[in-house]
């Protein structure tokens, strides 16, 4: 093969948001658009449907949004959004546009993570210090809970976790 070059056609398009129909794309076929708005590599699978596989899309609306091809997305299909000052990054489902992760959560009851404790959904002050995202650093221990809590004591120089009802120096 290293003597002999091999030139490889596949569908191809330079139209923006231009992707592959099923009709046009065997099983296995690979197609290419390589318009600069929604770039992308695409494949019929087993299923028939055509699957996107290559670079995360960027912008403020989501790929082919304003499709000159195929509309629609492909599962798994990645978007960052940066419509908003969270710049979220997004999966689709097959359905709708999914956001990543417990940090990309819009409102406090529906996060399992915050950066601060004015952003969690659970806060407990324990000494006067707030515990956030299971984070705090105290001079004394509370009573222990049945796991879950981390405290760092500056008192006795540790990071603890509480579990079983008691405190384990980590």
């Amino acid at each position: 093969m290293a003597s002999t070059p091999i030139i490889l056609l596949v569908k191809r398009s330079g139209n923006a948001s231009d992707r592959p129909n099923t009709s046009t794309v065997q099983v296995g076929e690979v197609a290419m658009s390589f318009g600069a708005a929604d770039p992308g590599l695409y494949f019929k699978d087993s299923a028939g449907s055509i699957r996107k596989f290559g670079s995360n899309h960027y912008g403020a609306t989501a790929p082919n949004s304003s499709p000159a091809g195929s509309t629609g997305n492909s599962v798994g299909e990645t978007w960052t959004d940066s419509s908003t000052a969270d710049y979220y990054l997004r999966v689709w489902t097959g359905a709708a546009w999914q956001k990543v992760g417990a940090g990309s959560a819009d409102s406090a009851a529906s996060a399992n993570f915050a950066t601060s404790a004015g952003n969690a959904n659970t806060a407990t002050v324990a000494n006067s210090a707030v515990v956030a995202s299971g984070i705090a650093v105290v001079t004394t221990l509370p009573t222990a809970t049945n796991g879950g809590l981390v405290y760092l004591n500056a008192g006795a120089s540790g990071l603890y976790v509480s579990a079983n009802g008691g405190w384990i120096l980590t």
